[in-house]
């Protein structure tokens, strides 16, 4: 009998607990519906936010796209088999294409464009040409390497005009029933970097032809913008209207192994817009502060872009995807922001650990680095939205030093911020090319808030407070009296650092 009760008793506690939990838990949906909605700037010009990753829930694809600042995601990698979808009344591609085309403006429409050359499926006879991969001075294959390493330089253009006909074939499919607006091209694929590729490429005697005298690098990167122009010229066809064709990536980072990238001057015309990998702590960077850190990396590549005349971006984000290896939320926020006054005008927000349970799953009361990194880059997008004008119509200013990254072959190159006496306190000025107007940003990448002295030149000496969560000042100047000094206003744009356009709500 005591058992019993016990027993029953039990069942009760596990159940209240059990109906507790079932309470905590939260969805993604749930979880961004009852968050402070970003207040967007009507009739703002920057790009839609968009994300690779596998693909999320429909309702959740929706209310990014409808609060949050996104282009509304297709899904994963189009193939022509999966965009057949879209002729599937209830399928979720059906409907998602249904949305757009009952309001491309309020929905548009992203895409991943297909990589047929990963496919060997696609090619006559079900395999890749022979003339595909490298061979030795007898005329044999490469042996004992992974294909994938072994693909030639030479390669005949065919093998990118097929993988090119079926991600346009996919483009087309989807165009029948809504237009495109965002296009991701995920790259990593076809022709490899010279570190993995290099030692078998050396083997080949008709490809140390085809090089001549010409380095390595330069050579490869010449033959690969050539591949991959084939990609963007077919999808530049196919979709003339589109906001953005983006390619991932060009790889114009400091510090990161000439091996394993692919020469910036060559491959500039590859995309629509310049879109670098900034992913915390990972790929030789140091996160947000040390001797390579992100904001210093993507300062040089804006100094290198800015060789090119390309003064805007958009860029590959992620906040970290790996256990232990993720950047904290305010700090984040405040390298978002650092990097928007660069010229941003939009990213890809990237994660890539498939959660437990997936993207649907109940996620309790935390919630997950995936999803918050996806809303503070929706925060920042919409504090933007009303300084939209200061990206299309300023530049960002040199200051005073030169790029601690320079070497003598780069000595032009500027560091893209201004001196505050503390190596950790950054802050960024860019000027308005129509008023005397400077949006300013303030970040203390290492942590503790604090008040940092700038120079800025036609304005003088300000103070600024440096926030983890970054601070964002529209600064203005009025010459009241000749020869006097300018009367100097400076208007905190983003009062409430985590919630950056809680002051623009009406």
């Amino acid at each position: 009998m005591l058992r019993s009760r016990i027993t029953i008793i039990t069942g009760v506690i596990s159940a209240v607990l059990l109906a507790t939990q079932i309470a905590a838990a939260k969805t993604a949906i749930e979880i961004l519906r009852a968050a402070d909605k970003p207040v967007f700037k009507e009739g703002h010009t920057l790009l839609p936010l968009s994300r690779w990753g596998w693909s999320m829930p429909f309702d959740v694809r929706v209310e990014l796209c409808e609060r949050w600042g996104y282009a509304l995601e297709f899904g994963a990698e189009v193939s022509p088999v999966a965009a057949a979808a879209v002729d599937i009344p209830s399928s979720d591609e059906a409907k998602l294409c249904a949305l757009t085309a009952s309001n491309p403006k309020k929905y548009p429409l992203a895409v991943i464009v297909y990589r047929g050359t990963f496919h060997p499926s696609i090619y006559p006879g079900g395999k890749y040409p022979e003339e595909t991969f490298v061979h030795d001075a007898k005329g044999q294959r490469i042996a004992n390497v992974y294909e994938w390493k072994t693909w030639s330089p030479e390669m005949p253009d065919s093998v990118y005009e097929i993988a090119a006909e079926q991600a346009v074939a996919a483009l087309a499919k989807i165009q029948t029933k809504a237009p495109i607006a965002i296009l991701l091209h995920g790259g990593e694929n076809g022709l490899n970097c010279r570190g993995h590729s290099g030692p078998y490429w050396e083997q080949d005697p008709k490809v140390v032809a085809a090089k001549g005298d010409l380095d390595w690098d330069t050579y490869i990167g010449r033959r690969k913008a050539h591949y991959e122009m084939i990609y963007t010229n077919a999808v530049r066809k196919q979709v003339p209207d589109r906001l953005l064709y983006l390619w991932y990536h060009f790889g114009s980072m400091p510090g990161t192994d000439v091996r394993w990238v692919w020469d910036y001057k060559a491959m500039k015309d590859v995309a629509d817009l310049p879109g670098q990998m900034f992913y915390y702590n990972k790929y030789d960077n140091t996160g947000w502060v040390g001797k390579k850190d992100m904001l210093t990396n993507a300062l040089y590549a804006h100094a290198l872009c800015l060789e090119y005349g390309q003064k805007l971006g958009y860029h590959w984000l992620c906040a970290g995807w790996e256990q232990g290896k993720f950047s904290d939320r305010q700090r984040y926020m405040g390298f978002l922001k650092s990097l928007y006054n660069t010229g941003m005008v939009g990213a890809v927000a990237g994660y890539f650990s498939f959660p437990n349970g997936g993207f649907g799953a109940d996620l309790g009361e935390e919630i997950p680095s995936w999803l918050w990194q996806m809303m503070d880059l929706g925060q920042v997008q919409a504090l933007y939205s009303h300084v939209d004008d200061f990206l299309r119509e300023g530049e960002l200013l040199a200051g005073p030093d030169k790029h601690r990254y320079a070497t003598s072959a780069t000595s032009t190159l500027s560091a893209y911020e201004f001196p505050t006496n503390d190596p950790t306190a950054r802050v960024l000025v860019r000027k308005h090319s129509k008023r005397n107007q400077w949006l300013v940003t303030a970040w203390a990448a290492d942590g503790p808030a604090r008040e940092v002295t700038v120079f800025v030149p036609e304005v003088g000496s300000i103070t600024v407070e440096a926030r983890p969560c970054g601070s964002v000042y529209r600064v203005s100047t009025k010459i009241n009296m000749p020869f006097e000094p300018p009367e100097v206003t400076l208007e905190l744009l983003d009062p409430d650092g985590m919630r950056p356009t809680a002051s623009f709500a009406k």
